[in-house]
């Protein structure tokens, strides 16, 4: 399915069927009907301090979800969903590989308001590839991996900005074998769900100043883990700026843990100190953009453009050649090392969205 454009849906392109393979869906613009001037999520007044508007009305929920191996989503837009784009929760896969959801690429999409999540690895099993995709505005989370059956899932140079919730990566329902490299995120990763096998290298977090909430959370269930190599702006004002968890016993795991076993630090020195994680790590500010700043953590109804935004980063700052060489991550880096972040200095920024799609934004 290419070149297509839908809107006033409630649904694009949706299979459950765990024989679904191939699909290749490029191209095309999705505009769903939910609210264009307010981001508003879908749990309403559930949590008292959801705001003044109750849940959304759930008039379009996904643009594009899948189940199945092989699928490719390049290049769509969309706008005003529940969810843009999806591989179905399907429950635990079926033994047969060729009928479970692998081999997928999800990348060059362009997402703008989606009252959940952005983009949902949901019930992934193995070879799962999610990159090189612009989200702006999301309620409840940006990146979802809720559950992981196994992985290996990528989740590398990605954008983010505006997730009112804290929740950059949605790692929830015990997901395994994640592997987050080269994301840029205006906001915060505040997620406490146990994970196991999930390694960060060379992203950025630039927080918001977000009341009372810290800058990362890790919330290891395994011995498996690792991180380091990324930049960290830290919320001011906040005493528990990095969370982490780990078991401390050979053989120990804690998907069921209690606030004991949590180990909180102020500064990314002391984080560094305490666990031995991030030891290449460094803070960084807005300073390291040509020109960026945060949303406003007060204003969470708030709307904001892709085009208002650049996400490259200023020659010289903190952030660049400071990353780690991945191999078919970051070939052909600029300088003497790989950059932080999403977009490479003096390479051309990736376009998002159709190819064919001349006018910006494309929602209006």
């Amino acid at each position: 399915m290419k070149n297509c454009r839908f809107e006033n849906i409630g649904f694009g392109v949706w299979t459950e069927y765990a024989g679904s393979s191939d699909f290749y869906i490029a191209d095309n613009l999705f505009l769903g009907r939910d609210d264009r001037f307010r981001l508003i999520g879908w749990t309403g007044a559930r949590w008292g301090d959801i705001g003044p508007y109750p849940s959304h009305l759930l008039t379009s929920y996904y643009a594009i979800k899948v189940y199945g191996p092989g699928h490719v989503i390049a290049h769509n837009a969309v706008a005003y969903f529940h969810d843009a784009i999806a591989i179905s929760t399907y429950g635990t896969p079926e033994a047969d590989p060729e009928r479970q959801p692998s081999s997928i690429d999800i990348y060059n999409n362009d997402m703008h308001m989606s009252n959940d999540d952005f983009i949902e690895a949901d019930g992934g099993v193995h070879n799962i590839r999610v990159f090189q995709n612009r989200g702006v505005n999301a309620f409840h989370g940006g990146y979802s991996s809720q559950p992981i059956f196994g992985g290996p899932v990528y989740f590398f140079r990605n954008l983010l900005y505006h997730v009112q919730s804290g929740v950059a990566f949605k790692l929830d329902a015990r997901p395994a074998g994640l592997l987050m490299y080269h994301n840029t995120i205006i906001g915060e990763q505040a997620v406490r769900s146990p994970t196991g096998n999930v390694h960060w290298r060379n992203n950025l977090f630039l927080g918001r100043d977000t009341p009372g909430r810290g800058i990362m959370y890790w919330a290891n269930a395994t011995a498996q883990y690792s991180s380091d190599y990324n930049g960290f702006r830290p919320n001011q004002g906040v005493e528990r700026q990095f969370l982490w968890l780990a078991p401390s016993q050979p053989g120990q795991t804690l998907y069921r843990s209690g606030p004991e076993q949590w180990r909180s630090f102020r500064t990314l020195a002391e984080f560094q100190a305490g666990t031995g994680q991030e030891q290449h790590g460094r803070e960084v500010d807005f300073d390291i953009f040509e020109q960026m700043a945060p949303p406003d953590p007060g204003k969470r109804h708030a709307v904001y453009h892709s085009m208002d935004l650049n996400f490259r980063l200023k020659a010289n700052s903190k952030a660049i050649d400071a990353g780690l060489v991945l191999p078919t991550i970051n070939d052909g880096f600029a300088g003497a090392a790989p950059d932080l972040g999403a977009v490479e200095v003096g390479k051309p920024e990736p376009h998002y969205g159709p190819r064919w799609l001349t006018w910006k934004p494309f929602y209006r």
